[in-house]
């Protein structure tokens, strides 16, 4: 991030920005694996303390995004427990990942890219069942 960018964020909450920069919508191009469209919810934690909860949209064997009330800070490490509902089942997931990006959604808060950064051998199990 630059410096400029950097001075444009406004912080209110701990690893939470008041207004996070503009980013270009991620490409098929810059995906390192494909995502499936999932639903299921999503608590974030990070290690200041600070909680969201939200809907998950997609998932891949590398990263998820999901939408929320609030943005967070690009770089930003978060702990993220999920819970997807497939053939009649609650699925949990609980991965470290870093946030990405922030993106504004008319009407529905903040889209947020997470990529993972440590994935339990179980969570990683529930992953590849969910895009099998």
């Amino acid at each position: 991030m630059t410096e400029s960018e950097q001075s444009s964020l406004k912080v209110s909450a701990p690893g939470r920005a008041a207004t996070a920069p503009a980013s270009p919508e991620p490409t098929q191009e810059t995906r390192r694996e494909p995502r499936k469209l999932v639903a299921g919810r999503i608590k974030l934690a990070t290690d200041s303390g600070w909680r969201q909860e939200g809907r998950m949209l997609d998932l891949s064997i590398g990263g998820l995004s999901a939408t929320m009330e609030d943005p967070i800070r690009p770089g930003v490490l978060c702990l993220l427990d999920g819970e997807i509902a497939h053939n009649g089942k609650i699925h949990t997931i609980s991965i470290i990942a870093k946030a990405i990006d922030s993106i504004l959604v008319r009407g529905k808060g903040y889209r947020i890219g997470f990529q993972f950064q440590k994935v339990s051998d179980g969570s990683v199990a529930v992953i590849r069942m969910l895009l099998g």
